[in-house]
C-alpha cells in the first residue's frame, strides 16, 4: 500500500514538473514573438 502511494506521488510530481517546464517555454516563445518584428511592443529596460 505504501509503495503504491509513493509511486503515485512520484508520478504526480513528474507530471507537474513537465507541465511547469512546458508552460515556461511557451511563455518565453510568446515573449520572443511579441518583442520582435514590425508590430512588436517595446521591451522593458532594466
Amino acid at each position: 500500500m505504501l509503495k503504491k502511494l509513493a509511486v503515485a506521488a512520484l508520478a504526480a510530481s513528474a507530471v507537474v514538473a513537465v507541465r511547469k517546464r512546458n508552460t515556461s517555454k511557451g511563455e518565453a516563445d510568446l515573449w520572443a514573438e511579441a518583442t520582435r518584428g514590425p508590430g512588436s511592443v517595446s521591451s522593458p529596460r532594466s
